[in-house]
C-alpha cells in the first residue's frame, strides 16, 4: 500500500514494506526504546528508502491481532487502510485490538473517528502510565479494509 502527499510541490510516497521483522524491530527498539517481543509480523513505513513508521502486529490468536505503531506524525489514513487489509488478508482476522497511552488525546481521539470502540483502561500498561483499549470489528473493520462482509 502507498500514500502520496504532495508538499511545497514534491510528490512524497510512503510506503508499506514486509519481509524484515527483525530490522524493523531494531529500528522500533532504536527509535523509541521499545524491545519488540512475540512480533507476528512488522510492518515498515518507507518515506524513500528511509523508515519513518512501524506496525507491529503481536498476539495473533486466530480472530485478533494486536497492533502497535511507531512514527509520531507519519499515521495517514492511508497507511491506517493498509495496516487492516494485512490484518483482514494475511492474518484472517475480524477484529484488531489497539491500545494507546491514555494521556495521547490526538491518537486517542484519531482511532475512535477510525470506527474503534472504546474497550476500557488497561492499568500500568505503560510502567507507571495507563492504557486505553480499543477494538475494530465486524463491518467496520471490513469497511476500513476495503472488503465486503461475507
Amino acid at each position: 500500500g502507498s500514500d502520496c502527499k504532495a508538499r511545497k510541490g514534491v510528490l512524497l510516497m510512503k510506503i508499506l514494506a514486509t519481509g524484515n521483522d527483525e530490522l524493523i524491530s531494531a529500528w522500533v527498539y532504536h527509535a523509541f526504546g521499545v524491545v519488540c517481543t512475540g512480533v507476528n509480523l512488522a510492518v515498515a513505513v518507507m518515506d524513500g528508502d528511509q523508515i519513518v513508521g512501524a506496525c507491529l502486529f503481536h498476539a495473533h490468536n486466530g480472530p485478533d491481532v494486536e497492533l502497535s505503531y511507531y512514527g509520531p506524525q507519519t499515521l495517514t489514513l492511508g497507511i491506517v487502510k493498509g495496516l487492516a487489509k494485512i490484518a483482514v488478508e494475511h492474518f484472517g482476522v475480524s477484529r484488531i485490538t489497539v491500545r494507546t497511552a491514555k494521556n495521547n488525546k490526538i491518537m486517542n481521539k484519531s482511532v475512535h473517528k477510525l470506527g474503534f470502540v472504546y474497550e476500557g483502561i488497561r492499568h500500568c500498561a505503560y510502567g507507571d502510565r495507563d492504557a486505553v483499549m480499543y477494538g475494530l470489528f465486524g463491518r467496520k473493520l471490513a469497511k476500513l479494509a476495503g472488503k465486503g462482509m461475507q
